[in-house]
């Protein structure tokens, strides 16, 4: 009887997905790892719904659900249209008094993101093709030329994190394992958003073991592409402690 409840609880009654919530979906996740950038303007219509296979009537939808769920606004005039919105908390004070409030479940997430890119950093450095070099290599420059200038520049800075979420998805790529790689990117997801406002004001030079980790995966070293992989995290660690407890921010 008790296999029998489990199974009754774990097989519930399946929906249909409409098309439009697929669409929704891949917007969403999309801004919420950052690769739609806040304030950047979505492309054009005809060519979102191209490239989501949808109809223009679908992705209008789409469009509806996520400007009522606040990820998106419209931008009237000549240079307007779907603009995505920026979630981030702008107060530093604001911003610290909330991450303190979340410092439990923050931790958890850096636990379980060293566990898991720390595997896929070592399967990436056993797997990875030239391929995945190169576009490793052109994250690593992205983030180069963004890395001065965010310091400053509320959208410099968002420009630098978007290149840190395509290299350490590219990195999880290279791993050649499917469920890691959907870890990797759910564990951003869940990161992203709600704390981008540390990211996008602190600086925690956690960007310097990005290329000690890409030249582990390059010399094939699994052990020490993993070790590099989690210092970087465990940097990340130090760095948000840092915020909480000092007044050093960015801007």
């Amino acid at each position: 009887m008790e296999a029998d409840a489990i199974q009754q609880a774990l097989m519930a009654p399946i929906s249909p997905v409409a098309a439009h919530e697929l669409a929704t979906e891949q917007i969403k996740r999309c801004i919420q790892l950052g690769l739609f950038l806040p304030g950047e303007k979505l492309p054009p219509e005809r060519m979102l719904a191209e490239r989501l296979s949808v109809s223009r009537s679908t992705l209008r939808e789409a469009v509806r659900v996520l400007r009522a769920a606040g990820y998106l606004s419209v931008r009237r005039g000549a240079a307007g249209g779907l603009i995505v919105h920026d979630a981030h908390v702008e107060d530093p004070a604001e911003l610290r008094a909330w991450i303190r409030t979340q410092r439990a479940h923050l931790n958890e997430l850096l636990d379980y993101r060293m566990v898991i890119e720390g595997a896929a950093a070592e399967f990436a450095a056993r797997r990875r093709t030239d391929e995945d070099l190169a576009r490793m290599e052109a994250a690593l420059q992205r983030m180069d030329r963004s890395k001065d200038a965010a310091l400053a520049q509320t959208e410099a800075a968002a420009e630098f994190n978007a290149a840190d979420t395509v290299y350490h998805l590219e990195v999880a790529a290279a791993a050649r394992n499917g469920m890691l790689r959907k870890a990797v990117e759910d564990i951003r997801r869940e990161m992203y958003l709600p704390f981008g406002g540390f990211f996008v004001r602190t600086r925690t030079d956690a960007d310097v073991y990005h290329r000690n980790i890409y030249d582990a995966i390059f010399d094939r070293d699994d052990a020490r592409a993993g070790e590099m992989m989690r210092l970087h995290i465990d940097l990340t660690r130090k760095a948000i402690i840092t915020f909480l407890d000092a007044d050093r921010l960015r801007g």
